[in-house]
């Protein structure tokens, strides 16, 4: 397999089903994606959460190729919380210059735009007819609010954007292992996922063919494989595999 160099050489190999994730059957919302160390056995992890996304509990699944099933244990095994660890990392494994800047803002937006124009901008009396009453214009006041927006970048390019909610460090992305000095990512613009982006250390970046939805993007412990969830509809993901290589 030749080694990853740059993310504008990269190739992604036909996927292949491994398993068929139906979170209605599971406890919370898929929140990790992990390969054992052999490449033989995934981790997923699902974690309750309450209304301002803070983790209640979680539940814990293997997954083998072999039988295509779930199989729920106790806890996260040791090997998964290492993978852990550097995929969702704030820097390349091996690299600390490539690294993911974080940013918040607080945006004041109105669910409602605020009246204008009509009889009271005119200075006269109001006319309901056209929706500048002074009861129109409190009940605008009181839809406006704030959101904290978070957004996680790397060489400029936005690869995760949460709003009033904790980041999810990993959640839309994926460092390879080391030597390779690249990262996946699946863009966050809508909540069903998106297709999967590679970027290297001099911000060059590939989409891949075939990813349409997916979340959780994770390189193998060897670099020569990529996993991911696609998602199929609202509570239903297949775990996907592919090989992956430079050309």
């Amino acid at each position: 397999m030749t080694l990853l160099v740059l993310a504008l050489q990269v190739a992604l190999a036909t996927a292949q089903p491994v398993a068929d994730v139906d979170v209605s059957k599971m406890k919370g919302d898929v929140a990790r994606l992990a390969w054992s160390p052999d490449g033989a056995e995934f981790y997923i992890q699902t974690v309750e959460r309450d209304r301002v996304g803070h983790p209640l509990a979680m539940k814990h699944y293997l997954v083998s190729p072999t039988t295509r099933g779930l199989k729920s244990v106790d806890q996260e095994p040791p090997w998964a919380a290492t993978y852990w660890s550097w995929k969702s990392g704030q820097t390349a494994p091996g690299a600390a210059a490539f690294r993911i800047e974080v940013t918040q803002e607080e945006q004041t937006v109105s669910a409602t735009a605020s009246p204008s124009g009509g009889a009271l901008a005119k200075g006269g009396s109001a006319d309901p007819s056209v929706g500048t009453t002074v009861e129109d214009v409190a009940n605008a006041a009181q839809q406006t609010q704030k959101m904290l927006v978070s957004t996680l970048r790397v060489k400029g390019e936005a690869i995760g954007v949460w709003v009033n909610e904790p980041v999810i460090p990993g959640f839309t992305f994926g460092w390879a292992p080391p030597p390779l000095r690249l990262l996946a990512f699946a863009r966050r613009d809508r909540k069903d996922g998106g297709p999967i982006i590679v970027i290297d250390q001099s911000g060059r970046k590939q989409e891949l063919s075939g990813p349409k939805a997916a979340i959780l993007p994770a390189f193998s412990g060897d670099g020569t494989r990529l996993a991911w969830l696609e998602r199929k509809d609202h509570k239903k993901f297949q775990l996907m595999v592919a090989d992956i290589s430079g050309q």
